[in-house]
């Protein structure tokens, strides 16, 4: 089958803003729904599975009219992203938005690096040192006094960020990875369908409004996101993608501020400086120029 051709150049720029404000939705919404009470975070945790699973079962068949069967060689990717999807849903009831996507990211970031480390590829420098400084973010963050940081929340929020690295890393050995992640997703929602309706059944808290910004990050930013982002893959080398990343944690911290009222501190933006300076020394080499589109 041909590969698909690189997004035409005024295609690129919307859809690459439509992912990375959506991957920066995940913290808002999921701390904006926790904290505010609108849903227990382990029913916002099998909603959003559901409705993700949903909408990428829809995207493959309409797009390949077929769903790859999950097995064996899925469980281990599955559980990473059940870790993710738990540890984030009650770790933001314990850590602000802000503070707590530089703990992911960081945490993302040193996860990939030991895989690498793991699998005896070779590791610059550079990204050692990355990987150095922005865990020493982390350390300030836990050892500082940063209002809505608490020690709880910084760990499941590192863990969030372990298991998502280690999901990223599994996914570099798929042959499809959107396909993977389809049969992934559909495989966590089998696992977490009755879980889910049994707590809703008891009567933990799940309103009208937590479903529906469960939905709307299940299925919009987290399922369409995600496919996204492989789209502009084809448009981009792995310099600009990692690059891009780096905005994430800015996004989310604006967001914080101006539309959940969380305060900058001293504290979180030396904390920042540090993550974010790791991420960026973390960056991915530029690759030698090809000829044409793979």
């Amino acid at each position: 089958m041909a590969e698909p051709a690189p997004l035409p150049p005024g295609r690129l720029p919307l859809l690459l803003a439509f992912v990375l404000l959506a991957f920066a939705a995940n913290s808002l919404i999921t701390r904006h729904v926790v904290a505010a009470g609108l849903a227990d975070p382990g029913l916002l945790t099998g909603v959003r599975v559901l409705a993700a699973a949903v909408a990428l079962l829809a995207v493959a068949l309409l797009r390949d009219g077929r769903v790859a069967r999950p097995g064996r060689a899925a469980l281990v990717p599955t559980l990473a992203l059940g870790v993710y999807a738990v540890c984030i849903s009650y770790g933001y009831v314990l850590i602000g938005a802000a503070a707590g996507t530089f703990v992911f990211y960081a945490a993302v970031m040193v996860t990939l690096v030991g895989s690498d480390v793991v699998r005896r590829t070779p590791v610059p420098v550079r990204r050692r040192v990355g990987a150095g400084v922005s865990l020493l973010g982390i350390g300030v963050l836990s050892a500082g006094r940063v209002e809505l940081v608490t020690p709880a929340g910084v760990l499941l929020l590192a863990l969030t960020g372990v298991a998502w690295g280690v999901y990223t890393a599994l996914g570099r050995t798929t042959g499809d990875p959107r396909l993977a992640t389809t049969a992934n997703f559909a495989l966590l929602a089998v696992v977490v369908v009755v879980p889910t309706a049994a707590g809703a059944a008891a009567g933990l808290t799940l309103t009208g409004a937590g479903l529906a910004w469960g939905v709307l990050m299940g299925a919009g930013t987290t399922a369409f996101a995600y496919v996204a982002w492989y789209v502009c893959q084809r448009s981009l080398t792995g310099t600009a993608a990692g690059t891009t990343q780096l905005v994430i944690p800015v996004v989310t911290t604006l967001g914080a501020v101006l539309l959940l009222g969380e305060r900058l501190s001293w504290t979180l933006l030396v904390a920042a400086v540090l993550v974010g300076g790791g991420l960026w020394l973390n960056r991915p080499a530029r690759p030698p120029a090809r000829p044409g589109p793979i």
